[in-house]
């Protein structure tokens, strides 16, 4: 994951040195070699994605690309802030001021190439640690079957606070108003059931009546055209050893002829492209007949592009429900004692409505003693517990942060800043991350300060229709005005640029017990939290 912050500075830099070059006419050979290390770096890093965690090497090797850029970025603002007042100097001054200069960077650029170096290392056997660029992570695969085998764990103990929801969208798929073909969304985070919500849909006697035919298809991230429409195929037909000789287009004619005159409904679970939709659609007959798809996904764009009916976004449960559902993992059957209820609805609403956070916790305290003081251990500290074991809730979350471009990985983390349970100030936010310059520029052109918060404002509508931010309250013209983000979403942040050493955020107690601890503070930022009440203007 270091790749977005590491990118930023390396990228952030450069671009400064191309645009004040002009200002170091003396030591244009340093700041090529910088510029050339610099792009050496970054394209190492875009090769690398999704491997840092997976070998301890190229992990090790990011951190210290990491801190040479920071390093870097911290000499080069020294320097500019030095070359601002040599403006003001006389001719002399400014030619004796520009030796120092040149040393400076002349250390960073030796700084950098000893870094470049020992990627120059790794590139040499980068087979060897199966570094390929484009190459995609083991880990988001073994994401996305965890992930799997949560949904399972929430069917088993049945899921709780969907009767509802599932009345509402066998309503609307079975109510025969519009008979041509059309395509129904469920939208919502990870973790939030919408899986779960599908199954239920697809097994509904209603459905199973009302339609001549039914598929259910698993798609993913790294998904395959192909397997899509052998997995579909097999719910509709016998395959026959020459239907794997054809290609992916005669594939979706014979699955077109198969599904002609039938009313047929097809779940396509697990959306992340909408160019899936693309590639699919012509293996579905429109016979004006009523059938039916219906698609999940955490992405808005995933619904909006292959349909324009509004997608189904799917709440958070209520207090109720997250005990019931609390109760269900945790007791297995049996009823909570008394003197634990308490204690246990406490634990229960600190997951926020989240079911993923709820099955997962439930199943950690299946396992504790059933004690007053073993579960007062998890009072306050429930994010924790759920991140210990990273083959959980962590890697699951992951999942929809590695899918985010770079230009929003920085802006996304950085929301983890903020204290919990606040709504933020659009207008602050947006404010921040342009003063932070994760608002990149382009060359040549001299925007506005407006524009740059219009750009940073595209920037939170997309992360909202992502299902990682979600909108408090709106202004009068319908823009958002205040937005905030899941606890669970908000620690995968603070963990996130910890590692990376973005920021930190530190409560009274925790500044007291690091400055006991001659604790050294790595991080580029800093969020004292704690010592006053938050307050923002609107």
């Amino acid at each position: 994951m270091s790749d977005a912050v590491v990118s930023f500075a390396l990228e952030s830099l450069r671009d400064l040195l191309i645009h004040e070059v002009n200002l170091l006419p003396r030591v244009k050979e340093q700041v090529d070699l910088l510029k050339d290390d610099l792009g050496f770096m970054n394209s190492f890093l875009k090769d690398s994605e999704g491997k840092q965690n997976e070998h301890y090497m190229v992990k090790e090797l990011i951190s210290q690309i990491r801190d040479a850029a920071f390093q870097a970025e911290d000499v080069i603002s020294i320097y500019m802030a030095h070359v601002i007042k040599q403006r003001r100097r006389n001719l002399l001054r400014k030619l004796l001021h520009s030796f120092g200069h040149a040393a400076v960077l002349h250390d960073v650029a030796s700084e950098t190439t000893r870094i470049k170096n020992k990627i120059d290392n790794i590139y040499a056997n980068k087979s060897r640690f199966g570094i390929e660029a484009g190459s995609h992570s083991h880990l988001d695969e073994e994401a996305e079957r965890l992930l799997e085998q949560r949904r399972r764990d929430v069917e088993e103990v049945d899921v709780v606070g969907l009767a509802n929801d599932t009345t509402t969208m066998v309503d609307q798929l079975t109510d025969g108003r519009s008979l041509g073909l059309e395509v129904t969304s469920i939208i919502g985070m990870g973790g939030l059931g919408k899986t779960t919500l599908a199954r239920k849909i697809y097994k509904n006697s209603r459905i199973k009546n009302h339609f001549d035919c039914c598929a259910w298809v698993n798609v993913s991230q790294e998904y395959k055209t192909r397997r899509l429409l052998l997995d579909m195929m097999k719910c509709f037909m016998s395959l026959s050893d020459e239907i794997f000789k054809k290609s992916d287009e005669e594939l979706k004619h014979t699955l077109h002829d198969n599904l002609k005159g039938k009313k047929y409904f097809v779940v396509m679970d697990d959306v992340w492209k909408p160019e899936v939709w693309d590639q699919m659609k012509a293996a579905f007959p429109d016979e004006s007949n009523g059938s039916r798809l219906l698609i999940t996904s955490r992405e808005k764009d995933v619904a909006t592009h292959s349909s324009s009916t509004p997608p189904y976004s799917l709440p958070f449960l209520d207090d109720d429900a997250s005990w019931e559902l609390f109760c269900k993992k945790v007791f297995r059957g049996e009823k909570c004692p008394s003197y634990l209820k308490s204690l246990g609805r406490q634990l229960a609403k600190s997951c926020k409505g989240l079911p993923l956070s709820i099955v997962v916790l439930g199943g950690i305290l299946a396992n504790k003693d059933k004690t007053h003081q073993m579960w007062s251990s998890f009072v306050g500290n429930v994010s924790r517990f759920l991140f210990e074991d990273r083959n959980t809730c962590f890697d699951i979350l992951a999942l929809s942060y590695n899918q985010l471009p770079r230009r929003l990985k920085l802006c996304f983390l950085y929301v983890g800043v903020f204290p919990e349970d606040v709504e933020i100030s659009v207008r602050h936010l947006t404010q921040l991350w342009v003063a932070e310059g994760f608002i990149p520029v382009q060359k040549g052109i001299n925007r506005k300060p407006e524009e740059d918060i219009g750009i940073a404002e595209l920037y939170l509508a997309e992360l909202i229709d992502r299902s990682l931010i979600q909108v408090a309250s709106r202004r009068s013209d319908g823009g958002v005005k205040t937005c905030r983000i899941h606890d669970l979403l908000r620690d995968f942040c603070i963990n996130v640029s910890m590692e990376e050493k973005l920021f930190e955020v530190h409560a009274d107690a925790d500044l007291l017990s690091s400055s006991s601890n001659n604790t050294t503070i790595k991080a580029r930022r800093l969020s004292f939290q704690g010592f006053c009440t938050w307050k923002q203007s609107t």
